[in-house]
């Protein structure tokens, strides 16, 4: 495993060391290039780490280096994740030789994460794929799942034989395997959709969509003409050998470590018991776990659901009907009605609630949308403070978002959020995102993010008796 994914042969103690030590004597944030700090991560085909495509994916560099050394954490330590998406962090964590738990709100992300780090043997593998291949019938038994706006994205040919694969992976009985089909079939139904290979959040394309000279004229267009005639089951055949491969190197250097555990799908709950839609999920007990690494939404900034909708769709997870509902689990989401618009909820933030407050003169639906995301990552961050080790740490990636042409300081009201709960701030680092395309252009309300903050706290053995702050309670180190 060391060999293989540079865990045990490249340690970032030293370097990890000498920023916490310049921190400590200036206080002031430190501008990083985490692609240089890891120049042994060379590849984005690392592992099962493209399994599957996701939306902003978080940089797999930044935890790598907070995973090699044992100034945070040692192998065999508890890491969470509870914003975990597709499972980078949860992946790295194993790979590094520790034992990863995380949580989502999206069904998809919850199983690509599942799959990502459940280490499946080559020799039964290849034998259910080629099981799985000589299965497909040659017409589906039954109509298609309810997918939102099906013959927009799709033609019709493609659908019919989509189904066809889809009863074939249904009908195979090994959890494991199947699930793995079916993160496998995800990614292709994207491939051979309509929506543009470009975006996250899916478009649809059209013949003759750019004018003549442009140079993703005929790109496009070739790209559409393919569709009208493509081989779905070829295609998939594709990504199966594919992800197949990345499989195997997985299993080859996981070692004993049991596949990452998903915990919940909400991070401001990781108790499950307490919540009666997770029953016999795992609980995360106080004080359990060493190391949180985690990459939050941003307010408003990504549309995680819609961009996954055709996937959720064909895997039976979420209907055309449900797609509002779980918009509405996600903390940053912007579906809120004129109602829910008129009033403000104090973040307990001074310097956010006086932006808040002039942006809802302005635009109230977006001082909701930003105001409501800091309301509930003060409730997520106080549960990573319930479940977090004392002397444990939280490595928090964030970034400011530009709403109506104003610079939101997420980064900075997080911090003051967190430290409010009582953690203590040890480390800010600022490394710039270029061509790492992590957000799309919404609308003209807001901005692409093009700076992450990396924001290191410490929970202390000694708390000296403060207790988290509830959102509307005034907090005098914040002004």
């Amino acid at each position: 495993m060391d060999n293989e994914f540079n865990y045990g042969t490249f340690s970032t103690d030293s370097a990890l060391e000498r920023l916490l030590l310049r921190y400590e004597n200036s206080k002031r944030p430190i501008s990083v290039d985490f692609r240089r700090l890891v120049h042994c991560v060379t590849t984005a085909d690392r592992a099962t780490h493209l399994l599957h495509p996701y939306p902003a994916k978080l940089l797999m560099h930044i935890p790598f280096f907070f995973l090699a050394n044992r100034l945070f954490s040692d192998p065999g330590d508890v890491i969470l994740d509870p914003f975990c998406g597709s499972g980078t962090v949860l992946l790295e964590s194993q790979l590094a030789g520790r034992i990863s738990i995380g949580a989502d709100s999206n069904p998809l992300a919850r199983l690509i994460a599942t799959v990502k780090t459940t280490p499946i043997e080559e020799a039964p593998l290849r034998r259910a794929i080629q099981s799985l291949l000589s299965r497909i019938p040659d017409a589906p038994r039954r109509g298609p799942p309810d997918v939102v706006n099906l013959q927009k994205w799709f033609y019709p040919h493609v659908v019919l034989q989509l189904q066809r694969i889809l009863e074939a992976i249904r009908s195979t009985r090994n959890k494991t395997l199947r699930d793995f089909f079916l993160i496998s079939f995800s990614k292709c139904v994207r491939k051979v959709s309509l929506a543009d290979p470009r975006l996250s959040v899916p478009v649809r394309l059209q013949m003759d969509q750019y004018p003549k000279g442009h140079p993703l004229r005929e790109k496009t267009n070739e790209h559409i003409r393919r569709l009208r005639q493509v081989n779905v089951c070829s295609v998939f055949e594709d990504v199966l050998h594919a992800n197949c491969r990345r499989m195997i190197t997985l299993s080859a250097g996981m070692g004993c470590l049991p596949p990452a555990t998903i915990v919940g799908t909400d991070a401001r709950r990781l108790d499950a018991a307490s919540d009666e839609h997770q029953i016999g999920r795992p609980t995360v007990a106080p004080n359990s776990v060493r190391l949180v690494i985690t990459s939050p939404p941003y307010p408003g900034a990504q549309k995680y659901i819609r961009s996954v909708s055709l996937s959720l769709g064909w895997l039976g997870m979420c209907g055309s009907n449900e797609l509002l509902h779980f918009k509405r689990l996600t903390i940053g989401r912007e579906e809120y009605c004129t109602a829910e618009c008129e009033n403000l909820t104090p973040s307990g933030v001074p310097p956010a609630d006086r932006f808040l407050s002039d942006l809802h003169k302005i635009n109230p639906w977006r001082a909701t949308v930003a105001g409501t995301y800091l309301v509930e990552m003060h409730e997520a961050l106080a549960e990573i403070y319930r479940v977090l080790a004392p002397g444990g740490h939280l490595v928090l990636v964030a970034a400011n978002n530009n709403l109506c042409g104003r610079v939101f300081k997420t980064q900075d009201y997080l911090r003051r959020i967190a430290e409010g709960i009582g953690f203590t701030l040890v480390l800010r680092l600022v490394d710039d995102i270029r061509s790492r395309g992590l957000m799309t252009k919404r609308n003209k309300t807001a901005s692409i993010i093009t700076r992450e903050w990396v924001l290191v706290f410490r929970k202390e053995r000694e708390t000296n008796g403060r207790r988290a702050r509830r959102p509307d309670q005034k907090d005098k180190s914040t002004k």
